[in-house]
């Protein structure tokens, strides 16, 4: 059901991060409102719970349900899971990990954009976390009246070497 929304087109969209002690983020000059606002808050605060290592905060983003996906790809590493309980007892430790450093960093997102239909939502856009670019897709759906993420797809594309024509 939800692979044929995944499909469909996409509208423009830009989100800023939100800035927590001890953390930096980069602002962006777009302003949302209804839903969009609603739907850009639970990205930020998952992609801001991860790396402040606020493993409660990172989990309500989520749907735990046995319908998720994660992926992250990099150029030597791949994370794959397709079930609340399997994300849930590989990345509780993950997070963890990074409640001791609460590095500074900075977020830019560019090239946003949503598509929501009812109770989806698909935001699709570029980040660059710190100098680590990648491109990335949140899948939420609207659950008891609140946006949580269903899908994750981060691809670090900069990782990979580039193809280049001969």
């Amino acid at each position: 059901m939800f692979q044929n929304i995944f499909m469909k087109s996409l509208s423009v969209l830009l989100g800023m991060m939100l800035i927590q002690t001890h953390v930096w983020a980069q602002w962006s000059t777009y302003t949302f409102t209804g839903a969009e606002k609603e739907i850009m808050e639970v990205v930020e605060k998952e992609t801001l719970s991860f790396f402040m290592g606020e493993y409660v905060d990172w989990k309500d983003c989520w749907y735990h349900g046995e319908d998720i996906y994660f992926e992250w790809v990099r150029s030597n590493i791949h994370h794959f899971y397709t079930s609340w309980e399997e994300l849930d007892r590989t990345m509780r430790p993950i997070v963890a990990e990074n409640v001791a450093s609460k590095d500074i960093f900075y977020v830019d997102r560019t090239d946003i954009q949503i598509l929501r239909e009812g109770d989806i939502a698909w935001v699709n856009y570029r980040q660059d976390l710190s100098g680590d670019r990648s491109h990335e897709q949140r899948v939420l759906r609207r659950v008891d009246g609140k946006w949580k993420i269903i899908m994750v797809t981060v691809v670090a594309s900069d990782t990979f070497p580039k193809w280049t024509e001969n």
